[in-house]
Formats: structure tokens, sequence, C-alpha cells
């Protein structure tokens, strides 16, 4: 049964998306970033090129020819993505298809209206009884 880790009270999504990509990178993990909204695919996308000008973190699109070989995946379909074991919902609803992975981490911000739709996510995973864990990082 997927675990579902949400990393709450951020001060924005991207960010802790961005050090997760970090922490998965440096433990070599395959992970999937689902993120159906372009404007913040490329938001992302951007953020991981300038996270740190001395590394780099390899990332690329599902429909990249590269996909298949890069730990780190950004998507808006989880259909074409081979990995299934780490998840990060960039999404304001639940990812169709997010049950087949082991780890899936939602990251809530401050902002009201991101609580609002985090709240029925949760309650969604809780309803169906998948195991919450709540973090908050710094």
């Amino acid at each position: 049964m997927t675990e579902v880790n949400c990393y709450h009270d951020q001060p924005d999504r991207l960010t802790q998306a961005v050090r997760l990509a970090a922490l998965a990178w440096e433990r070599r993990k395959p992970i999937t970033f689902f993120i159906p909204d372009p404007a913040r695919a490329e938001a992302f996308d951007k953020a991981l090129w300038a996270n740190d000008p001395l590394s780099f973190i390899p990332h690329c699109h599902s429909n990249s020819a590269e996909a298949d070989r890069t730990l780190i995946i950004i998507t808006d379909n989880l259909d074409a993505v081979q990995q299934d074991e780490l998840l990060v919902n960039l999404a304001d609803e639940v990812p169709a298809g997010f049950a087949r992975y082991q780890r899936l981490f939602e990251i809530v911000t401050r902002h009201d209206d991101d609580k609002a739709t985090a709240r029925e996510r949760m309650a969604f995973y809780k309803d169906r009884g998948y195991p919450i864990t709540y973090r908050k990082s710094n």
C-alpha cells in the first residue's frame, strides 16, 4: 500500500520539491514529479536548473527520449512513466494511478487555498486507509 508523506506548512511547493529531487538524486533513487499544469512544470524545471550553481540535478520530461535512463522525471501523465517507487504530487488533485507508487509526497503551503485542496486530498487518502505521515521541514 502506498505510504503518503505530507510536508505541511511550507513557504512554497517548488522549494520543497527541489529539496526532494536533490535528495533523491543524492541517493540515486528514481522519483516522479506529477505536474499537470504546464506553467508549474516549467517553473519546477527552471528551479532544478537554478538550484545550486555548483551542482546539477539531472532530470527530464516523461516524453523525452532520455526518460527511461533518467532518475528524475517530470510528467503530466503517470502512465508515461516506468518507475513506481517515489511520486511527488504537485497537482491540486489526487493523481490517478498514484496507488502503484511505494511512496507519495504531498507538499502543502501556508496559503489558505492550498490548504483547502490539500485537506481534500488528505481526506481522500485517509478514507481509503492509506498511512499518512505529516512532516514539517525547515
